[in-house]
């Protein structure tokens, strides 16, 4: 065989005669090189579709896909841990399941979602209907409760009245028309504020 055939895989499968021709050898290991680069986006495909492992700019696309946007200031396992917990929480959008762990991964505090609703057999008495859905949170995390109502309006269904009820408000927050209450622990029947309240 000659000096000047190519050893690539896709010359290596030329007949003798074209593998021995430079332009012939030119032109193969162009598409080659092409082929190459492809093929290696095509294996890496897996690891870009792994929250843990893709790339900061498929970690935005990804994002994208369920409807996130991510703070590009955010630490990076901050997003990788958010859009996967948005992932699994897909189906669970709008429920009181879903914003839950939704508001929890954003926030990493503990959330506790009141709406009211529930089932109801052929001879319960049904209670009037009521649109108020409370939202308890011990703290915003590195969030304001601004952006935090940002996220609760939009994953509430229409027609829903909120009440957010922080524990600890972040310092600098409480402006004009911002709720500075202090809930009530769970289970204990008393409104943040009220006679049973601390």
């Amino acid at each position: 065989m000659s000096s000047t055939a190519a050893t690539g895989w896709l010359a290596a499968q030329l007949p003798r005669a074209l593998a021995a021709d430079p332009v012939v050898h030119g032109f193969v290991a162009a598409f080659e090189e092409i082929a190459d680069s492809v093929r290696d986006r095509i294996d890496s495909i897996e690891h870009q579709l792994d929250v843990g492992l893709a790339s900061p700019e498929m970690l935005q696309f990804l994002a994208s896909w369920l409807g996130l946007e991510l703070e590009p200031t955010d630490p990076p396992e901050y997003q990788r841990e958010l859009v996967r917990e948005v992932g699994q929480l897909l189906g669970w959008r709008g429920t009181r399941y879903g914003i839950e762990g939704l508001l929890a991964a954003a926030t990493g505090s503990r959330v506790l979602v009141d709406d009211g609703g529930g089932v109801y057999g052929q001879r319960d008495e049904i209670p009037p209907p009521d649109p108020t859905v409370t939202v308890r949170l011990d703290h915003t995390g590195h969030l304001t409760e601004q952006q935090v109502r940002g996220i609760l309006e939009a994953e509430l269904p229409l027609g829903a009245e909120l009440r957010l009820d922080v524990r600890f408000p972040s310092r600098g927050e409480g402006g004009p028309g911002q709720r500075r209450n202090r809930p009530a622990d769970p289970g204990d029947g008393t409104e943040a504020g009220g006679a049973g309240g601390r």
